[in-house]
């Protein structure tokens, strides 16, 4: 069979969509006929629309983000990924833009669409208590973790524990984070770009810290390796790949106590009230204080991401192909 990935238009930063596609084409080469068809920002999107059809496999697999490109491809083969609904609540208040991306990101080419996968049962739930969509044909495949994310025994707890952030948008939680660490003798990696008010607060609390953005994976693999922990306790999120990244690498993980955070970290993270300021402030001050929390999570973590290695994913969306086929 031909899968014909269709993906974003190619872009210099924000491509963790690309990557994780990217992983799964090299798993199942030689197992499936691989095409690719990239949004095509030069042309507007109805001229991608109206284009799409001539590029069309025998299953046509839109990755994310160009929801919209299914719309040229009625009566085909397609499945979707849809990663999270983030954005779809978040400009649920203005009207006019909520109403163009209900009816283009999801009405419309849930139509054409012979199955989904979401990348968490979170996502799902979240997909149908919005959308009238047959729950039988959603799949639930979880994003896999980059083999670059590779274990480095933590030795020792540094003097003063460095606690890795990972985005800054208001759902990421970071304010909460600045307070929760108010007064500790910490040091906050933060790889986002920061918003002034947030560095204001850093320097009004004497909070030590270190802002990175731009970064490779080949980059934020190095921060996860120098970190003692990381702190992902989003408002919400799709999926939350951070988590596993840190799993993979060996440090704990402070993550939040529902969601998707809360499904694919199981047990094997310490979950917290992400509204709690003290709550997340006692969890820091755990893994900073007790070693053998600090090892028994990073032993649970490590059995944790073998539900995310990248060739059980590809076998998944293999299986996903060949249901499509029959």
């Amino acid at each position: 069979m031909k899968v014909v990935y269709i993906n974003r238009e190619p872009r210099k930063t924000g491509f963790s969509i690309e990557g994780i596609f990217n992983l799964i084409k090299a798993s199942l080469k030689g197992r499936i006929e691989i095409g690719d068809y990239n949004l095509d920002p030069t042309h507007s999107r109805l001229a991608n629309i109206l284009r799409i059809r001539k590029y069309a496999g025998d299953i046509n697999h839109v990755t994310g983000d160009v929801h919209f490109l299914l719309i040229g491809l009625p009566g085909r083969k397609n499945l979707l990924t849809i990663h999270d609904l983030v954005h779809y609540e978040k400009i649920r208040s203005q009207k006019l833009k909520h109403a163009l991306y209900h009816y283009f990101w999801f009405y419309f080419p849930l139509r054409n669409a012979t199955y989904v996968t979401a990348i968490s049962q979170f996502t799902k739930d979240h997909l149908l208590s919005n959308f009238d969509y047959p729950a039988e044909r959603i799949k639930i495949v979880y994003d896999p973790v980059k083999p670059i994310f590779e274990y480095v025994p933590k030795v020792n707890i540094n003097p003063i524990p460095r606690i890795l952030q990972i985005g800054s948008a208001q759902h990421k939680n970071l304010p909460n984070l600045i307070e929760a660490v108010r007064g500790l003798n910490v040091h906050l990696d933060i790889v986002a770009f920061v918003a002034e008010a947030i560095i204001n607060r850093l320097k009004e609390y004497g909070i030590s810290y270190t802002i990175y953005n731009g970064l490779t994976d080949e980059g934020i693999n190095e921060r996860y390796v120098s970190c003692d922990m990381l702190f992902f306790a989003s408002f919400v999120e799709g999926f939350g790949m951070p988590i596993i990244e840190a799993q993979s690498v060996g440090r704990p993980v402070i993550t939040s106590n529902s969601g998707a955070m809360k499904e694919v970290a199981e047990a094997s993270a310490l979950l917290v009230d992400p509204h709690n300021v003290e709550e997340i402030r006692q969890a820091i001050m755990e893994l900073a204080n007790n070693r053998g929390r600090y090892d028994e999570l990073v032993l649970a973590g490590r059995q944790n991401i073998k539900r995310f290695h990248h060739e059980k994913i590809a076998q998944d969306y293999l299986n996903v192909y060949e249901e499509m086929m029959r």
